[in-house]
């Protein structure tokens, strides 16, 4: 495959990773919990999109023309759509808003961040292709 047409489908070196989420949350700390993983995310400049229990948190226009990728647009649909479906947990990824890879090493210290922040259950993806 032409390098162009890779980087079109964002194939081989042009994939782009991300981390995935699931934290389970209720009524009651689903906005303590997401105000931290915002937190998290802003540390790292990193972008969180996702939501559950009604809410959803997409990237804001100062991001300019940033591609979003096709696994975080179908969650975010499928939240936006039917906002009951994740009733109990909070589905997202962590996204570098440049398009670039979060490192081995970002992903690690989030990961450990998280861990201490969050009082939940929550299960962690440290590298999803984001375009697949």
């Amino acid at each position: 495959m032409k390098k162009r047409l890779r980087k079109k489908l964002h194939k081989g070196e042009f994939q782009q990773y991300g981390i995935s989420m699931i934290v389970s949350v209720n009524a009651e700390n689903v906005d303590t919990t997401l105000d931290a993983i915002a937190d998290i995310a802003d540390r790292y400049s990193l972008l969180f999109c996702g939501g559950g229990l009604g809410r959803l948190i997409v990237p804001s226009a100062e991001y300019g023309k940033m591609k979003i990728p096709s696994k975080v647009v179908s969650v975010l649909l499928s939240i936006a759509k039917e906002p009951t479906v994740f009733s109990d947990c909070i589905v997202g990824f962590f996204i570098n808003s440049y398009g670039k890879e979060i490192t081995a090493g970002i992903s690690d210290e989030v990961i450990a961040e998280l861990e201490k922040v969050l009082n939940a259950d929550f299960k962690i993806n440290r590298r999803v292709g984001l375009w697949e």
